[in-house]
């Protein structure tokens, strides 16, 4: 129970810091998403079922915070911690630029599955803008900010292990 109680607590954090801090970090218009690269670790680390809940109840947040197409980013982030869940225990290795290069990659398909529901509900945005205005800069911002925020809930990642525990000392007693 304490792990579930460990990953609510993790994605309602990155969620406040993404509502209320978030904002306040955009540069040229591209703002990073916190939940999306919680996500993307919890996927990486526990597997492809535990990145899909973490990302369909914070993209759940996130669409009630923003009040339109609520689903989008659910379906979104649920579909890039499924995918992060598959390529679990290649990501985490001593060199840090590689789980940084799977955050930018996990942006780009979140936003192009968002951009592609947007697309079927008939909204329609240049790609070139799109790509360049805010999938590009939020794909950099989110790498740059990879470290930092495994950092920060990677203590709150480590559930303890249910293996049993061997007592040697009592063996020579």
């Amino acid at each position: 129970m304490w792990p579930l109680i460990q990953s609510c607590l993790v994605i309602l954090v990155a969620f406040v810091f993404q509502a209320t801090i978030v904002p306040h970090m955009a540069i040229s218009g591209a703002k990073p998403d916190v939940v999306l690269i919680v996500t993307a670790l919890y996927g990486f680390t526990y597997g492809s079922r535990n990145g899909m809940l973490i990302g369909f109840f914070g993209g759940l947040l996130g669409d009630l915070l923003a009040g339109s197409y609520v689903g989008l980013g659910m379906a979104s982030k649920s579909i890039v911690g499924f995918f992060a869940g598959l390529v679990q225990r290649t990501i985490f290795v001593e060199n840090l630029l590689i789980p940084m290069f799977a955050i930018f990659v996990a942006t780009w398909i979140n936003e192009f599955i968002y951009v592609a529901f947007l697309f079927l509900f008939g909204e329609i945005t240049p790609v070139e803008m799109l790509v360049s205005k805010i999938i590009l800069p939020s794909a950099i911002y989110n790498a740059i900010l990879t470290p930092f925020v495994y950092g920060a809930v990677r203590r709150f990642m480590v559930f303890k292990q249910g293996t049993p525990v061997t007592r040697i000392a009592r063996k020579y007693d």
